[in-house]
């Protein structure tokens, strides 16, 4: 066996996982697995930006790939096909040249929507956030017309704005505040910051702030550290395209209506389906998958609504809704047998304090200190409830459902 060969196909699987949004013990429990089940021992590290696979052959020489990992989003339905082709050449270990073969062959069998199905992902979802934010339908208009402008800002101005993330979601954000502002002067809108917000979720780093404190919490602290840095960066890019345009609009707008108030709004849960479906094309979600992450979303909303007029806590709803959520996602996730990834995210999407990392930094801008450190930490508090209560869902199913044969 050309030992070479099969580390290059493990490592190129685990590159694509990666480049897919994979979360990090997923892509060393893919690569292990893989290579585990051609005889081998291997070992695999893996950060947001690079992937180290290590292996020794039987004669004792040790082999090491290495990836470095660039920039890159969430592709759900590549991560799907990754995760069924690992578990394929697991079960039936293929030839090398034959296992390498199905490994590029992943990017021609590969489904992804046109930049026009794209552009209405980013029309619904910041629509249906703001009707989710207790917003108008003027205010849902807007924020489609703001998700329009930004979802042209992303798909089609890659030459003006560039690649750079921070520099990129500045400009978004600048984008976003100005076509808000300018229609609720205009008379269209009613509530500025419901727009605003709504729409920049498709901005906020939800997945990355969930998944920097699941991997700090799993002990993958550099992977952690890392996702958390880059959620602090995307939030001070946020504030900085959004300020200006504030700052000139703050004495001509009513104040804002915060979100607990949405949480009255029992049309919240079917907004959050919509919204999430507008995240799923985004998230290159094909088929019921689309479906099954809007219902998780409403499940989830509806628990957290329940039980926050019982509780009086939001975190602790928080922690309750997370739990149902990754219950919900779990259990889907062997149904069709796909990673839980998708689902558990895009469910999550509209628990992720947005609104939160939004005042904080506004805060901060303004120099109201106190009021910003209060608010990063109830957001960092929530997001911390979100991530354990979805990770204890998770452990405990992986450790009992084995034993009922319902995992295998």
């Amino acid at each position: 066996m050309d030992y070479h060969k099969l580390l290059n196909m493990a490592a190129e699987l685990g590159r694509r996982l990666m480049a897919s949004g994979a979360e990090i013990y997923r892509v060393e429990e893919s690569v292990n697995r893989l290579l585990t089940a051609y005889g081998l021992e291997p070992q695999v590290f893996s950060i947001p930006t690079c992937l180290i696979v290590s292996i020794n052959t039987p004669e004792g020489q040790p082999i090491t790939q290495m990836y470095r990992i660039p920039a890159h989003g969430t592709d759900i339905e590549l991560l799907e096909r990754c995760n069924a082709l690992c578990r394929r050449l697991c079960r039936e270990t293929p030839p090398v040249e034959e296992a390498m073969r199905l490994v590029e062959d992943l990017d021609k069998h590969g489904r992804e929507f046109s930049p026009w199905t794209l552009l209405l992902g980013y029309i619904a979802a910041p629509a249906f956030f703001a009707l989710f934010f207790c917003g108008t339908l003027r205010d849902s208009l807007c924020a489609a017309i703001a998700g329009l402008a930004v979802g042209v800002c992303l798909l089609f101005g890659q030459r003006l704005i560039g690649s750079n993330s921070f520099f990129r979601t500045v400009v978004c954000s600048c984008v976003i505040s100005l076509v808000s502002l300018l229609l609720v002067l205009a008379g269209l809108g009613e509530h500025l910051e419901i727009i605003t917000i709504g729409t920049l979720m498709v901005l906020v780093p939800g997945m990355a702030l969930t998944n920097a404190m699941r991997e700090i919490m799993a002990s993958d602290l550099i992977s952690g550290l890392l996702r958390t840095t880059e959620t602090l960066l995307i939030a001070a890019a946020i504030a900085l395209g959004t300020a200006l345009p504030l700052l000139i609009g703050q004495r001509l707008l009513s104040d804002f209506q915060t979100q607990t108030a949405a949480s009255l709004s029992t049309l919240s849960c079917l907004w959050a389906v919509f919204a999430c479906v507008g995240f799923g094309l985004v998230f290159n979600i094909h088929g019921r998958g689309i479906l099954i992450c809007g219902f998780g979303a409403s499940l989830g909303w509806m628990v957290y609504l329940l039980s926050i007029g019982w509780t009086h806590s939001d975190v602790f709803s928080a922690f309750l809704a997370a739990m149902s959520i990754g219950a919900y996602s779990e259990v889907m996730a062997r149904i069709r047998r796909c990673p839980v990834t998708g689902y558990l995210q895009v469910a999550l999407l509209p628990l992720v304090p947005g609104a939160g990392i939004y005042n904080a930094m506004r805060y901060c801008i303004s120099g109201d200190s106190q009021m910003f450190i209060s608010t990063l930490l109830h957001t960092i508090g929530f997001a911390a409830a979100l991530s354990v209560g979805a990770m204890l869902v998770t452990s405990v199913l992986r450790t009992w459902l084995p034993r009922f044969h319902l995992w295998k």
